[in-house]
C-alpha cells in the first residue's frame, strides 16, 4: 500500500523553487536541442497527443507546439507556480495546442492517453522509480512511445564526484539519488515494462535517454 503521496519522496520544495528561479541557460539550451531530436522522431511517427511529466519551464514543449500545430501537447508538473507561468506564456504566444496541468509522480492522476510520453530529469527525484515508470507506460496508447532518462549506478557515481561537500542545496536536492534509493538499469526497465528499451540519446554514460514502445493490441 502506498501512502503519503504514494511513497513519493520530495527532495526540495518545487513550488517555492519555480516561484523564484528561472530556467538555467544550460538547461534551456539542452531543452532546445532535445526539441530538435524529438521533432525528427515525431515526424516519422503517428503522434496525435504528447505529454511531458515534470515539464518545469517546458522549453521543449513550447518549441514542439510551434513545429506541430496539429498535435495536442500537455505539460504536467507538481508545482502550481510553474503551471501558471507556462499557461500564461502559452496564451501570450497563441499556442492553442499546448496546455498545462498540475500532476505528479510516482502515481499520475490524469486519465488521458497519449501517443508519446516524455519524462526528463524528473525520475532522479522519485524514490519509487519502478512504480513511476510503470504508471507512465500505462498512459500510452497501443503503439505509443515512452522516452525518459533515469538514474543509474553511473549517475550516482558522477553526482557524488561532482557535488562538493559544502553544497548543501544540491546534496538535499539529489538526496534520494545520492543515497542510491532509486537507481535502475536498462535491463530492469525492460523487465518491468515487458518491452526492450532502446537508446534515444546520450552524451555521457551517466545520463542515458531511452525509448520504449508499447505493443499494439
Amino acid at each position: 500500500m502506498r501512502t503519503n503521496e504514494e511513497s513519493k519522496t520530495v527532495s526540495i520544495d518545487w513550488e517555492k523553487h519555480w516561484e523564484r528561479v528561472d530556467e538555467p541557460e544550460g538547461a534551456r539550451d539542452f531543452a532546445e536541442k532535445m526539441a530538435d531530436r524529438l521533432r525528427e522522431f515525431i515526424e516519422n511517427k503517428k503522434i496525435g497527443r504528447m505529454v511531458d511529466y515534470g515539464c518545469g519551464p517546458a522549453t521543449t514543449l513550447f518549441r514542439l507546439a510551434e513545429y506541430f500545430p496539429d498535435i495536442v501537447f500537455n505539460g504536467y508538473d507538481a508545482a502550481a507556480s510553474i503551471i501558471r507561468k507556462n499557461s500564461e506564456k502559452a496564451r501570450e504566444l497563441g499556442l492553442t495546442n499546448l496546455s498545462f496541468e498540475q500532476d505528479s509522480l510516482p502515481n499520475p492522476r490524469k486519465s488521458k492517453m497519449f501517443d508519446l510520453v516524455t519524462c526528463f530529469a524528473t525520475l532522479h527525484y522519485i524514490e519509487d522509480i519502478e512504480y513511476a515508470i510503470q504508471k507512465l507506460f500505462e498512459l500510452l496508447n497501443p503503439g505509443g512511445y515512452l522516452i525518459f532518462n533515469y538514474p543509474s549506478a553511473y549517475t550516482r557515481k558522477n553526482f557524488r564526484e561532482d557535488i562538493k561537500p559544502d553544497d548543501e542545496y544540491r546534496r538535499q536536492r539529489f538526496a534520494v539519488l545520492l543515497a542510491g534509493k532509486n537507481l535502475i538499469s536498462q535491463r530492469r526497465i525492460g523487465e518491468i515494462l515487458g518491452a526492450r528499451p532502446k537508446k534515444f540519446y546520450s552524451s555521457i554514460k551517466s545520463n542515458i535517454y531511452v525509448s520504449v514502445r508499447k505493443a499494439r493490441d
